[in-house]
């Protein structure tokens, strides 16, 4: 399970058991501690077997000034759900961006891209992620806890 996370909204992707595929799932708006609750349910009822969540940075590498909400919801989450499930911060710099190149290249309407962006972000993250777990890294700016 992958978490885009944004001050207003949180965007959620999950990839298949095999870790062969990453989908959008869901946007959510961000309501503290209400958010937190649903993606601790969310991670049970689909039995996921991690949760990565982006941490945002600029191109120099530095972490953005919403670092520190994320940084914060990942501890919300790791004290929400069960210990052994692990909760990892991801550099998700320029999620955003191909999610909206990806998303025109495939002639989504604008408003429509505007309602996914945050979920086809978090998938993107995901796939980068599952990419550097096999070795063949998109790039390697994992960060740890």
């Amino acid at each position: 399970m992958a978490l885009d996370h944004g001050t207003k909204r949180i965007g959620v992707a999950f990839c298949d058991p095999g870790e062969t595929l990453a989908s959008p799932f869901a946007v959510w708006p961000n309501q503290g501690e209400t958010t937190v609750a649903r993606l601790a349910a969310l991670a049970r009822e689909e039995s996921a077997e991690g949760i990565l969540v982006g941490l945002p940075r600029h191109k120099d590498g530095n972490e953005s000034a919403t670092a520190p909400a994320a940084r914060a919801l990942a501890e919300s989450l790791r004290s929400a759900i069960r210990p052994s499930l692990p909760v990892v911060l991801w550099g998700e710099h320029l999620t955003t961006v191909e999610a909206d190149r990806r998303m025109a290249e495939a002639g989504t309407r604008r408003e429509a891209r505007a309602e996914r962006r945050d979920a086809v972000a978090a998938a993107i993250m995901l796939e980068e992620f599952i990419a550097s777990r096999r070795g063949r890294g998109i790039r390697t700016d994992a960060s740890g806890t």
